[in-house]
């Protein structure tokens, strides 16, 4: 039988521990892949191929991307559309409608609600199918 230890075996085991204390300091003073005090910071990376039933969350070209056994999904920045309405001063339709509600209140407070947020929401539905990237929805 071909002995496999080269030298004394003492020798080897306090090698194989300095190795061992080494790489254990090289590990601490290795940088961190990501930081979260202030929220996540990724660095750029190449996208990997992943194993089915993995998933790989990274940077790559400014992009976070979620790479998958199926390909990858980038996730541009969010440019998401918006409307505000202005702050209406009053509505005309009255408050409050004592006795019998008739037909004259239910078309004003119908009409209050279409003038302030019709306009606003049809905005926000034609900036949501125009805007490119925003991860919204897309044209029907």
């Amino acid at each position: 039988m071909v002995d496999k230890f080269s030298g004394n075996l003492a020798d080897e085991v306090a090698a194989l521990r300095a190795e061992v204390a080494e790489l254990k300091a090289i590990i601490r003073a290795r940088p961190a892949l990501t930081t979260a005090s202030q929220g996540w910071r990724m660095t750029d990376m190449d996208i990997p191929s992943v194993a089915a039933g993995e998933i790989q969350i990274g940077s790559n070209d400014g992009d976070l991307f979620v790479a998958t056994a199926d390909g990858t999904k980038r996730i541009p920045t969010l440019n998401i559309p918006g409307a505000a309405p202005d702050y209406p001063g009053s509505f005309t339709s009255p408050a409050t409608v004592s006795g019998t509600v008739l037909d004259v209140h239910y078309n004003a407070l119908r009409a209050d609600v279409v003038a302030q947020l019709h306009g606003p929401l049809r905005d926000l539905i034609e900036k949501g199918r125009t805007t490119t990237g925003s991860g919204l929805w897309l044209p029907s």
